[in-house]
């Protein structure tokens, strides 16, 4: 009898647990939702959190406050969202260093894959391989033979250890068996000065950093790194146009929240950033920042997204040589 009376307590107990839960999402939201930035504020990971918090806020009924939490590259931010509570309440914009930062500090310690919940994917950001208008290469080919022939005369600008662009210049001096130097910079804007005067041999960067000056002819475009050319650069291949499509990165940007987030309430925040996506008026303020507006995703598209990105990287990284500091 006491095993009976303990089994129906337990079931009480537990359908008490779920209909609060269940109530809990109902209701969602009642009160402001916090979308934490874990970079600067005034960067392309602000940008982009504030278009789509403006949007979601809209179609939820109320306020997303962004709120910048840099420090520690983007662990302290991290550490703070997968220790909050997992009620909605507390999101993420997370960038592709959300996977790559605990490869290369010992201080992240955090699990993309498991300690978060993919809510949507927001758009990719494309870089584009540039040169000074002098060095002698127009195509990513002709770079690549031209480093090749002068083993440790080229350089390029880094602009942060573990960023998109970053990654994708290990990766190509690792496809392409490259002796290549990599010269470390505060972003890329502090360095352009030295790639037009020629110090520099080669960086990748946004379309939005470089795009003046390929139309200056300061810079010459010799690939992008995107699913499909540019409609600014229609004349500039892909990395896999230009036979590189193993060493091509392609940046991105989602929104995430803590592991347990109830699935009534991440369905809810995926509605709303997805319609949010589907405004022709969030679509130009995307593109204008340098985005590729994504399809929309399902959750389990996005946790797909962030485990098969942090098991890449895990793979390549010892291959390219790259420690956790």
């Amino acid at each position: 009898m006491k095993v009976v009376r303990g089994l129906l307590f337990f079931a009480a107990a537990l359908s008490l647990a779920w209909g609060s839960m269940a109530g809990a999402a109902a209701d969602y939201p009642s009160r402001p939702i916090t979308l934490v930035v874990p970079f600067p504020a005034g960067g392309s990971p602000d940008a982009y959190a504030r278009i789509m918090a403006e949007g979601m806020a809209e179609r939820l009924g109320t306020p997303l406050v962004v709120e910048a939490r840099p420090g520690a590259g983007s662990s302290l931010g991290t550490q703070h969202v997968a220790r909050s509570q997992a009620d909605g309440y507390t999101l993420m914009l997370a960038t592709l260093s959300f996977v790559t930062s605990p490869l290369l500090y010992s201080s992240a310690k955090w699990d993309a894959a498991g300690d978060f919940d993919g809510i949507a994917e927001i758009a990719t950001a494309p870089s584009v391989a540039v040169v000074p208008a002098a060095f002698p290469a127009n195509t990513l080919q002709e770079f690549v033979d031209y480093a090749k022939k002068h083993p440790g005369e080229v350089n390029y600008l880094m602009p942060g250890r573990g960023t998109s662009m970053h990654l994708n210049s290990e990766l190509l001096r690792l496809v392409a068996d490259l002796d290549m130097v990599a010269v470390p910079y505060q972003g890329v804007p502090p360095g352009l000065p030295d790639l037009m005067s020629g110090r520099l041999s080669m960086t990748m960067s946004p379309m939005s950093l470089v795009g003046p000056h390929i139309k200056t002819g300061a810079l010459k475009a010799l690939a992008v790194a995107a699913p499909q050319r540019l409609k600014e650069l229609p004349d500039i291949p892909t990395f896999a146009e230009a036979g590189f499509s193993d060493a091509e990165v392609v940046s991105w940007y989602t929104i995430v929240a803590p592991a347990g987030t109830p699935r009534d309430v991440v369905a809810k925040l995926n509605r709303a950033a997805n319609d949010t996506l589907q405004d022709p008026k969030v679509v130009q303020k995307l593109v204008n920042i340098g985005g590729i507006v994504s399809k929309p995703k399902s959750p389990q598209e996005v946790d797909n997204l962030l485990a098969s990105e942090a098991k890449r990287w895990h793979e390549l990284f010892p291959k390219m040589n790259i420690k956790a500091e």
